[in-house]
């Protein structure tokens, strides 16, 4: 049933106190320090409440008060990190003009998301390096492919209508290419940042989204 009153203003998140980022840098680094390695399945097989409490000197109430389980924890760390992305990374749902051959030009630079990545770097490192987490991989995946979506749609919903283009059949294969190859290439520059140059990645990105406006249409 429809009514009157106007949608609710959105609710922004919670900030995180001292005993909340004391816990989450705590399993953070127990991640790094593989006491808990991923498993078998690739899931990231999580501390115990005791053994997260006595990495972040607090008590096991104090956890309670804050969270339900460690899981929590986990999962609002994986939250945080890629809406922080999504909001980074607005850019890669923007095409510029069509140029004449119908392929939009890429002028995209990632600088800012290589920063926060870099200020996050223990917990990028714990999720895609010490303990792989499929989870999170996933969700920043789907994250890649939600904004690739609105650039081809340019964010209205309806497809693009320039170009003598044929519909892509490989849609959903080209962006899983797209979205494994960033998080990839991320995991790739912690591993051993003396391989990547970084000033050459914006060249890098730029020409692969070039290429992806020139592949698909909705």
């Amino acid at each position: 049933m429809e009514t009157s009153h106007a949608d609710p203003p959105p609710v922004a998140p919670k900030p995180r106190d001292d005993v909340e980022h004391a816990i989450e840098r705590a399993l953070i680094d127990l991640l790094n320090e593989g006491i808990d390695p991923a498993g078998p399945t690739g899931h990231v097989e999580l501390p115990s409440v005791k053994t997260l409490c006595a990495k972040a000197f607090v008590a096991r109430s104090t956890f309670y008060a804050h969270y339900h389980h460690v899981g929590e924890v986990l999962e609002t760390l994986e939250r945080r990190l890629v809406e922080d992305l999504e909001q980074l990374n607005k850019p890669l749902t923007i095409r510029d003009t069509d140029d004449e051959n119908g392929c939009g030009a890429s002028h995209i630079t990632l600088m800012p998301t290589l920063a926060y990545i870099r200020s996050n770097e223990n917990a990028f490192r714990a999720l895609l390096v010490s303990a792989p987490d499929v989870q999170f991989i996933e969700r920043w995946k789907d994250a890649i492919k939600r904004q690739c979506r609105q650039r081809m749609t340019d964010g209205s919903g309806a497809p693009r209508l320039e170009g003598p283009r044929r519909p892509t059949v490989n849609r959903e294969l080209i962006l899983e290419i797209v979205a494994s190859s960033m998080v990839s290439a991320t995991a790739f520059w912690l591993h051993d940042p003396s391989k990547v140059h970084e000033q050459g990645v914006d060249g890098i990105v730029n020409t692969v989204f070039g290429a992806l406006d020139a592949l698909i249409v909705p």
